[in-house]
């Protein structure tokens, strides 16, 4: 079979490792992760414009109201046609929309989508947006959903339960793993994440604050960039947190390592009208990490995290520092991580995933 796996511009390993070499990738030429265990063609694409500082918001703007989308990768046609099967992401991207024209025409066989949304009708803001996803959801033989929750979003928006198929996306459990010494001098709280408002930063943030003036020591790791890092470094320099807090950028294989230092994952994820955490890889690193977790009930992160954490109400900002002080105590601590990491094994285990994807792929093939 030819398999091609078009990204654009958000290929990426942690959703690359749930696929075996049989699949060719397709990014622009700025993806955010090339170390993906598939060989991949990167090609020229608008998207790469909003590399350039400035340029992004005009871009995707214009993009949007023109095109529908800035994601249009130049050449991918001829590099994918004749495909048994076309693997995309989101349909409201235009590389979605070239894959579906092809499809229309019956010169690749199969279009398959992966759909991560959980709310509704979004991603609908333009009417060109629109029009493009509208064309590609007709197009599309099969559906391959990562929760439940974003089955029922497809299912709200007309598609046929039987064109759709939820599988768990996993992570190495033999990489993401727990450290083998439980001896921890520090208690290190991680975040990892982009630097918005949505990643509920500055809500950890202030519930770390309540833990140093109610006298706990604990320490903040800060994994991740985006637009709130400079207001993060103006609050720890105020607050003169230099020697609690630090903030870091790490290359996704450098996880494995980052997990197994800390002692809790905080990420207390909240929803706007356009997002909400629609899986949450973070989680699941942790979770195989044995790390316990923290967080709000948005999104699907409970259904993620199950018992592997604690789960509080949005904006409860003292829910999350009693509980990070709960997990404070090793025993507790050691029993949810515990619980976690069989919880990753059983369910978040991306050779599992593969095999998965493997023989869906097959039987569409056949069909």
């Amino acid at each position: 079979m030819k398999i091609s796996f078009v990204r654009g511009a958000y290929l990426n390993n942690f959703e690359g490792q749930n696929f075996d070499l049989h699949v060719t990738g397709y990014s622009s030429l700025f993806p955010l992760d090339s170390n993906v265990p598939f060989p991949i063609v990167k090609l020229p694409s608008i998207a790469d414009l909003q590399k350039i500082p400035l340029f992004d918001k005009p871009i995707k703007y214009i993009a949007n109201r023109t095109l529908g989308d800035s994601q249009i990768l130049f050449g991918l046609e001829k590099n994918i046609i004749y495909s048994d099967i076309v693997h995309v992401a989101d349909l409201h991207y235009y590389y979605s929309y070239q894959a579906a024209q092809l499809k229309k025409k019956r010169l690749i066989k199969k279009l398959v989508s992966t759909w991560w949304e959980t709310i509704p009708f979004n991603n609908e803001s333009t009417d060109a947006k629109k029009r493009i996803k509208k064309y590609c959801m007709s197009q599309v033989d099969r559906f391959f959903c990562y929760t439940e929750k974003a089955k029922k979003c497809l299912i709200e928006e007309g598609v046929d339960a039987q064109r759709i198929s939820v599988l768990p996306l996993g992570v190495n459990t033999s990489l993401f793993k727990p450290c083998l010494s439980t001896k921890q001098s520090k208690f290190n709280i991680l975040f990892v994440g982009r630097l918005v408002e949505e990643k509920g930063i500055l809500d950890l943030y202030t519930s770390f604050k309540q833990l140093i003036e109610d006298g706990n020591n604990a320490f903040l790791r800060i994994i991740g960039t985006g637009p709130l890092k400079g207001i993060l470094q103006n609050h720890i320099q105020k607050d003169g947190f230099q020697d609690k807090i630090t903030i870091e950028k790490k290359s996704y294989k450098e996880m494995p390592e980052v997990y197994q230092q800390a002692s809790v994952l905080c990420v207390p994820s909240k929803k706007t009208k356009t997002w909400e955490e629609q899986y949450g890889m973070v989680f699941v690193e942790a979770l195989a990490s044995g790390l316990p977790i923290v967080s709000y009930d948005t999104g699907v992160i409970k259904s993620i995290v199950g018992n592997g954490g604690i789960i509080v109400a949005e904006n409860d900002i003292s829910g999350i520092t009693n509980s990070l002080e709960r997990i404070m105590k090793a025993e507790l601590r050691g029993k949810i991580g515990t619980i976690g990491r069989e919880r990753a094994e059983l369910f978040f285990n991306s050779q599992k995933t593969k095999q998965t994807i493997s023989k869906l792929y097959k039987g569409l093939f056949l069909e």
